[in-house]
């Protein structure tokens, strides 16, 4: 949970101060429980969520319609920034991307906000990493495995046997191979209930 706890202030300057134009909508198509309004399953999550965040982005609220999916989000989330060999900020540019492959506007949003605010990227530097992902300032090692994240996300047929190896050489182990895949198809899942149900930024 150590890095989990690491995103609090990131998430809600990113949420507030994205740079991500949104289509305007008064409302989501589907019922987000607030913080005031949830009960039972959905306030013990949503707790846990502020304890960690200090709000509760509406990437998760849009899923507390159905409590037992909410539970089971929040749990992947917690396990997936469980891994510390990921940086954060290889993680945001990832979101960004695969989310900039499916054309979500929040999952584009909030991490460039992210990128933005928390790790001080330019605008322009941001623009070029969604034109050109190998631009990414990162070691070596986290811009590889991003660069496969977003070609697993693209075109999964297209991974071969060579680009498993490749990581491997630089350090990464078959477990962080296959979390770095999982984070990325589960923003893929995201960007299709954020964009169905037109949910929006956080503000």
């Amino acid at each position: 949970m150590s890095l989990l706890k690491k995103t609090t202030t990131a998430l809600a300057m990113a949420s507030s101060l994205a740079i991500s134009a949104q289509a305007e909508v008064e409302q989501p198509l589907i019922t987000m429980v607030s913080e005031k309004e949830a009960t039972g399953e959905v306030k013990k999550v949503y707790d846990e969520v502020k304890g960690a965040f200090g709000m509760v982005p509406n990437a998760l609220k849009h899923q507390s319609v159905s409590p037992e999916i909410l539970k089971n989000s929040w749990e992947y989330v917690k396990m997936a920034y469980a891994n510390e060999n990921f940086s954060q900020k290889m993680i945001a540019m990832m979101r960004m991307l695969v989310g900039s492959q499916k054309d979500c506007h929040y999952c584009v949003g909030v991490n460039e906000g992210m990128l933005i605010n928390q790790y001080k990227l330019t605008p322009d530097e941001v623009s070029a990493i969604k034109k050109d992902p190998t631009t990414a300032k990162l070691e070596a090692k986290d811009k590889a495995m991003l660069l496969f994240i977003v070609k697993a996300t693209a075109d999964a047929q297209s991974v071969k046997k060579s680009d498993i190896e490749g990581l491997k050489k630089l350090g990464w182990s078959e477990k962080d191979i296959f979390e770095g895949v999982k984070m990325g198809a589960n923003i893929v899942a995201f960007t299709i209930t954020l964009d169905t149900f037109k949910v929006p930024l956080d503000m």
